[in-house]
Order: C-alpha cells, then sequence, then structure tokens
C-alpha cells in the first residue's frame, strides 16, 4: 500500500507542522491505541525521548490515545533510543516510542515504534497502523477502552539501562585509558558519559549540555572531526562522537582521524571471525559501503552482502542470513546475539576499545588493512523526488561516470528518505576524476530539482 505518513525511520517532519501537527498527532495516538488493542488489552508502552524542547508535548497529545484505549504509558523521559529499545525488550514491554528526529535539526520531531523484541516494526505493522490512522481521521476517535489506561514516570529507567550495559562488559576495565566524548546535546548527554565513568575511564566531554534548542548543533556526528583536535590535545585513545538518539556513532583514532563506519565494521568483522562469532563468514552493509571495505573483507575471505540504504534494511538481511555483524557507513552498527540485537552508539564503542584492549593494538593499526577509496558525496536540496531516470541530463552524467570509472569506481544517486534531499555519491580511484562527475551530476540536479 501507498504510505501517507511513515518514511523509512518512523514519522518525521517539522515540530507542530505537516506530518507532525497537533491534530496529527493526536490521531496517531488513537490510532496506535486501537491497533494495540487488536493485539492485547491493556498493553504495556514505554516511551522515551531525545532533548528536543517539543518533546513533551508530543508526548503528551501522543499519549492521550493510548490511554483513552485502556493501555499503560510508562514515561522513561530523555533516553536514547537504544536505551528504550533495550528496555522495551529486556521488561518486556508491548510496543516502545522513541520521539526524536535524530541528527535533524533542533526545529525538527519525529516518532519511532518499535515492537516487544525491540527491533523496529515490521511494514505490515505500520501498514495497519497507517489503515488505524486513516479511520480515525474519517470517523473520529474510538470509544475509550472498556477499563481506564494510566501513566506513569519511570525516572529510574536510564539507570537500569546502564546496568544492562555493565552486564554486557563483565571484563572490561577503562582505567586508565582516556577518551574524547561528544553527546551532540543529544539524549546520551547524561547517560553515556556516566556509562563511560562507571568503566573507569578518563573523559573530556563535549555536546554534553542539551537546553532543548541544541541538539546536534556544531556538535555530534556531523562534527566529528573537530573532535579530532580533542583528541590529540588530551592524547586521548579514542574519540566518539554521539547522533542526537545516540544510536550511532563516529570514531576519532589516537592521531586524530575520523573512522567511520565502514572501518568499525572492517576491525570487527576481523575480530569476531577469529573468535567464531561471525557464523557464515559474513556481514552485511548497505549500497553507501567503501569498496575499500570489501577488499579488505575479502582478503579476510569474509563475504560482504550489500542492501538499500537504512538499518531496517540492513537488519532484515542479516535475519534472513543469520548474520551477526551488519551496518551503515554512517555509524549505524548492528549487532545480534540470539534474540538480542544491539543498534547502540555506546555498545559498539565499548566494542572496538574492547578489541583495542584484546590486542593491544590502537585503532589506527586495526584499520590500517583499510584502504578506502576516494568517495565524494554531496546532499542537492530539491523541491520534488522526481525518478532519476526521468531526468534526461542526470542519466546521461551518471552514464558517462559509470564508463570512465569502469570496474573500480560506482555511482550512486538515491534520495534521503527522510529530508528533501538528493544524495549524489561517486567513488573510484583517483579523486579528482571522481570530484569532476559529482559536480556535473550535482550541477543538472541543481538546474533541474532545486
Amino acid at each position: 500500500m501507498s504510505r501517507q505518513y511513515f518514511g523509512t525511520d518512523g514519522i518525521r517532519d517539522v515540530a507542530g507542522q505537516g506530518l507532525l501537527s497537533l491534530e496529527l498527532v493526536t490521531s496517531y495516538g488513537h490510532a496506535i491505541g486501537s491497533w494495540l488493542s487488536g493485539q492485547t488489552a491493556g498493553a504495556k508502552v514505554l516511551v522515551g525521548r531525545d532533548t528536543r524542547a517539543s518533546g513533551p508535548a508530543l508526548l503528551d497529545q501522543l499519549g492521550a490515545g493510548v490511554i483513552a484505549a485502556g493501555h499503560e504509558l510508562v514515561d522513561g523521559g530523555v533516553l536514547p533510543t537504544p536505551a528504550v529499545q533495550t528496555l522495551c525488550r529486556e521488561e518486556r514491554f508491548d510496543l516502545a516510542i522513541v520521539i526524536s528526529a535524530s541528527h535533524n535539526p533542533a526545529a525538527d520531531n519525529g516518532l519511532k515504534f518499535f515492537g516487544a523484541d525491540g527491533r523496529k516494526l515490521a511494514d505490515e505493522a505500520e501498514e495497519s497502523i497507517e489503515r488505524e490512522i486513516a479511520e480515525v481521521l474519517t470517523k473520529g476517535p474510538p470509544s475509550p477502552g472498556a477499563s481506564g489506561g494510566s501513566r506513569r514516570s519511570d525516572p529510574e529507567a536510564g539507570g537500569r539501562y546502564l546496568e544492562f550495559i555493565d552486564r554486557c562488559f563483565p571484563g572490561l576495565s577503562l582505567a586508565g585509558v582516556t577518551l574524547a566524548v561528544d553527546c551532540a546535546h543529544g539524549a546520551g548527554a547524561d547517560l553515556v558519559p556516566t556509562a563511560l565513568e562507571r568503566f573507569g575511564a578518563t573523559q573530556h566531554v563535549r555536546g554534553a549540555a542539551p537546553d532543548g534548542l541544541n541538539i546536534n548543533e556544531g556538535a555530534g556526528v556531523f562534527h566529528v572531526a573537530e573532535l579530532g583536535a580533542i583528541v590529540k590535545e588530551h592524547g586521548a585513545s579514542l574519540g566518539m562522537a554521539l547522533d542526537g538518539d545516540a544510536d550511532r556513532v563516529l570514531l576519532v583514532d589516537e592521531n586524530g582521524d575520523v573512522r567511520d563506519g565502514d572501518y568499525m565494521l572492517g576491525v570487527l568483522a576481523v575480530d569476531m571471525k577469529e573468535r567464531g562469532e561471525l557464523p557464515g563468514d559474513r556481514l552485511v552493509t548497505t549500497v553507501m559501503a567503501n569498496l575499500g571495505l570489501k577488499v579488505h573483507l575479502a582478503r579476510h575471505e569474509i563475504a560482504c552482502e550489500t542492501v538499500a540504504v537504512g538499518d531496517r534494511f540492513v537488519a532484515s538481511a542479516m535475519a534472513d542470513c543469520g548474520a551477526t555483524l551488519g551496518g551503515e557507513q554512517s555509524g549505524h552498527v548492528i549487532f545480534r546475539d540470539g534474540a538480542r540485537w544491539f543498534g547502540d552508539g555506546l555498545y559498539t564503542a565499548l566494542r572496538i576499545l574492547e578489541v583495542i584492549q584484546r590486542t593491544g593494538l590502537p585503532l589506527s593499526e586495526l584499520v590500517a588493512g583499510i584502504e578506502k577509496f576516494p568517495q565524494v558525496l554531496v546532499n542537492v536540496p530539491v523541491r520534488e523526488r522526481r525518478p532519476v531516470d526521468d531526468i534526461p541530463g542526470l542519466t546521461e552524467a551518471v552514464q558517462l561516470a559509470e564508463v570512465d570509472l569502469g570496474s573500480e569506481g560506482r555511482v550512486l544517486l538515491r534520495y534521503s528518505g527522510t529530508e528533501l534531499l538528493l544524495r549524489v555519491m561517486v567513488e573510484g580511484r583517483d579523486l579528482e576524476r571522481v570530484r569532476g562527475h559529482v559536480d556535473a551530476m550535482v550541477d543538472v540536479a541543481k538546474r533541474e530539482l532545486g
């Protein structure tokens, strides 16, 4: 079915406008309450949010319908998305909702939904909720549930997440280890430094003073290069930059060089294979993965399955092929341990720190075998998502680049699933040729779509 509300990562818009208008968010609450009632009576729903000022109001609007349907709403307050997922799974909630727009500006917000297993809802479930939304908008809110619902706050939720992280790394000590940490003024601003302190690390923290309006502003994954100066100034072993909801992380090695998800996957895959934790000697990544990663994996006889961009596609492919590791260049790394799934910036950084300690090698040496091809990515603002094949000048520019680059390069054009952007990516061994092809495509895209 054609979707009106759900995108690739839940529902996202400017808070109070469009898909997140007061009327629609209130309707979403009633629709979710009705959908839940069809699954179970008196469901238990956990809600967490990032630090955006619009979060509490969205929770009130959404929660009213859930409560009216007779369900229990548990407000976990400000929590990283992975904390909400973990608590949902470990404490047997029926549904979890995260109010966050991740790496987007503070004016935006969004709604993400997770099932009892802590994973994003399946397409079928989202489509069912879309039908419930249409019903509410057409006929009005459903009758209240036979028994009244309730709402309560859970200020200890974050602490229980930290205890879970402690249990995941029982032998890890970071005493004597210096880290540079950027929390993006987001959901991890309190819990992530606290977690690292519990492991004994010395920290130099930035981006940990959220005021409701500064999430991702001058901090976080889009400003990770600035973390390099802090790493070098303090002689840190590692730098880590989170995004707004702390489900992804980018690293900085001890020399101040940025190491993205490709590098992390390369290090983790080899380590997990050596320890017998990579079934089928395979991992899953996306079309954005650098060719250099694939060359590195092939050298270690590790297969790489490639899917469309989006952590839900990575997780789905991992489930299908039995992989225990997958992820994206953007820093969203996914681990699977039986029924437990981890897509957590903090957890990922701790896994890398484990490898550093186990091998005695700094991150720069662990990634030395990964020679990335020059890759240029430009985001072009567009007014519409017109099919690329319907834009003759763009099609011709792509074909020219593919012929020129041959087997040692590639071109990828795709629209963002959350913003009106066309992402133009070209990769190849010769940086100047790559840039020339990107410039040609961007010029056409701006002229035809801008």
